[in-house]
């Protein structure tokens, strides 16, 4: 029973680490709006450049969670998957900068899941 589960953990693993990446390219790309739209001081104004810095920082984890999880997932299921980020935006774009979420959005945020899920569903079978 313990080494299915270590099997199955192995596997799972990869994927958190994708989710991870996915998480952490939302929030750098939120921060960056943040930072940009913050701007009354100047470019080169310290406390602005501390905050692009984070916001840089916080994406680059993005992409080092998303080299790592390369080593185990398939490039066709990981580059779909990414696709949530626009979900992420969509969402975090209305709480944190009160933009307008229109039905249009809802129904392309939407049909990018079904996407995904068609994309991973059908790939699944194949593995």
């Amino acid at each position: 029973m313990k080494s299915i589960l270590k099997i199955s953990n192995v596997k799972i693993i990869p994927y958190i680490i994708l989710f991870v990446s996915i998480l952490f390219s939302i929030s750098g790309q939120l921060l960056m709006k943040y930072t940009m739209s913050h701007t009354d001081e100047g470019l080169l104004d310290w406390v602005f450049l501390q905050k692009l810095a984070l916001a840089v920082s916080v994406y680059c984890l993005g992409i080092v969670n998303w080299i790592l999880a390369l080593r185990s997932v398939k490039l066709s299921i990981a580059y779909p998957l990414t696709s949530l980020n626009y979900v992420g935006i969509l969402f975090g774009s209305y709480y944190f900068f009160n933009e307008v979420i229109t039905l249009t959005r809802i129904a392309g945020v939407i049909t990018i899941f079904i996407g995904i899920l068609l994309v991973v569903i059908t790939m699944k079978k194949h593995i």
